[in-house]
């Protein structure tokens, strides 16, 4: 989620039973897309699909189970957003590389790239609250621009699909962007309503994730000819 951490203390008992319920279903259609991908790559032994399904792991299944474990350790929401957002950008650079790049060259710049970006996006916001900047505006910025990579991923993919004529570029470029832009902005705009209650507002974001997660499914199932 490209969002900043929340806190579940408002809402109803069954708006935060049905924010928990979204995200146990984040991390399961998550990983059975994993499931889908490896096989996949199994099959047809194609670099892009493996990259594809280890980044869909990091941008979805990871950060959500961190934003959900890393709390219970007693660690800040400002160090559970780092680590999740950290993650997922870190996703975002293997799906990028599956659509873009050459994985068949063994994808080690995709690896030291996701590997430094990642522990960029980590400190950048701790370094941010020490120079004095508020702990909101950090975790704010530092998920904006996770959701501007997803959002140049997605746009990649979209590309794809202009010149290869390919619906499963499609189905990806749409699901990448509900991940990333579609889940940032729906917090963003829940934010500034300012009335929602904090489960109501994970539960948008994970609603809009879910969406996403299914239109990345439905592209690894899509005939890939066409």
């Amino acid at each position: 989620m490209t969002a900043p951490e929340l806190s579940v203390e408002g809402g109803s008992v069954v708006a935060v039973a049905v924010g928990f319920l979204l995200a146990l279903g984040t991390i399961a259609l998550s990983s059975w897309i994993v499931l889908v991908a490896y096989r996949g790559y199994r099959k047809s032994s194609e670099r892009s699909i493996l990259f594809l399904a280890v980044g869909i792991g990091l941008t979805a299944t990871v950060p959500t189970v961190a934003r959900i474990v890393v709390p219970t350790v007693g660690a800040s929401a400002l160090l559970s957003t780092a680590v999740a957002v950290a993650v997922q950008f870190s996703g975002l650079i293997w799906i990028l590389y599956a659509v873009y790049g050459r994985p068949e060259d063994g994808g080690y710049r995709a690896v030291a790239t996701a590997a430094v970006g990642s522990l960029f996006v980590l400190l950048a916001p701790l370094a941010a609250v020490e120079r004095g900047i508020g702990e909101s505006a950090a975790m704010t910025g530092v998920s904006a621009v996770t959701a501007v990579v997803g959002g140049f991923v997605a746009i990649q993919a979209y590309r794809g699909y202009r010149r290869y004529d390919r619906r499963p570029m499609l189905l990806l470029a749409v699901g990448v962007g509900l991940l990333t832009v579609g889940s940032f902005g729906t917090l963003t705009a829940v934010d500034l309503l300012g009335s929602t209650s904090d489960a109501v507002a994970l539960g948008s974001v994970w609603s809009i994730e879910l969406l996403g997660l299914l239109s990345i499914l439905r592209s690894l199932t899509t005939d890939r000819s066409g």
